[in-house]
């Protein structure tokens, strides 16, 4: 691993930890914390849930195959992996799930005008601010070992090009303040801890409405833009229990599901 002058406050990490469900491992530089779990659960060497940062990541990755960029030193970038009695099919709407509880951990930090953009992207006025990748390593018909790479924009990032940085959000505040980076990830932590036990049980049913709170356009016209270039359009009325969004044409209700999708609000 390349040495970096990159530092982190275990205390202060600890200090905000309310669980100890997940191994921590922070490295000093990785091209991809998914890819590092995802080489762990194929060798099968993770014993129980592990959450590793990468203070430095190289080749970071999002959802559609896209580059994460991302600044060492002014960025959260990490992957949790677990293991879901489950069968793959019933964890579609997990990255939903996902983007929810990251939402939560920022507001609880005071960072304002967070917003989920579906399936999971989160914005800040209308502005990426963090991204979410859901990978699988292994399953079965009862369980499936699944890896989720979160990326989060902390404070400007100063080490990329400023015509990239126009396009992002993050979470300073109008003085210039952030909130630090080990802070922010036991509070997700936290969440994801109590949400994974909650999804495994119940599913996504019980936090749809709490998701529709926070989605960014929820009762607006958008478009959907899908891979095969066809656009539907309408009002988005909701998403279901396995993650579709459902969009009114005005004839009627159509859900879509596909990963690949794309929004964007109706001008």
């Amino acid at each position: 691993m390349t040495n970096t002058s990159i530092s982190w406050a275990h205390d202060e990490f600890h200090h905000s930890l309310k669980t100890n469900t997940f191994t921590l491992q922070v490295m000093n530089e990785l091209s991809s914390s998914n890819d590092y779990l995802l080489a762990q659960i194929k060798d099968n060497t993770l014993t129980q849930p592990t959450c590793v940062v990468a203070l430095h990541q190289t080749h970071g990755r999002g959802r559609q195959g896209r580059s994460w960029l991302s600044d060492p030193q002014h960025s959260l970038t990490f992957s949790v992996s677990y293991r879901f009695n489950l069968s793959i099919n019933n964890t579609t709407a997990l990255p939903l799930m996902v983007a929810l509880a990251v939402t939560e951990a920022l507001q609880l930090l005071s960072v304002s005008q967070v917003r989920i953009k579906w399936p999971n992207d989160i914005v800040r006025r209308q502005q990426k601010l963090a991204g979410i990748l859901v990978e699988t390593g292994h399953f079965n018909q009862s369980s499936c070992h699944l890896v989720i790479g979160i990326g989060i924009n902390i404070s400007t990032q100063t080490g990329l090009p400023s015509s990239l940085t126009k396009s992002f959000a993050d979470c300073s505040d109008e003085s210039g303040h952030a909130p630090s980076r080990e802070q922010l990830l036991a509070l997700i932590l936290n969440r994801l801890n109590d949400y994974f036990v909650q999804f495994e049980q119940v599913g996504f049913t019980p936090f749809i409405d709490k998701w529709l709170h926070h989605c960014d356009h929820f009762n607006e016209q958008v478009y959907l833009m899908k891979p095969d270039g066809m656009i539907a359009n309408g009002l988005h009325t909701g998403v279901l229990s396995d993650g579709s969004i459902v969009i009114n044409n005005g004839t009627g209700d159509e859900c879509f599901h596909s990963g690949e999708i794309s929004l964007r609000r109706a001008q």
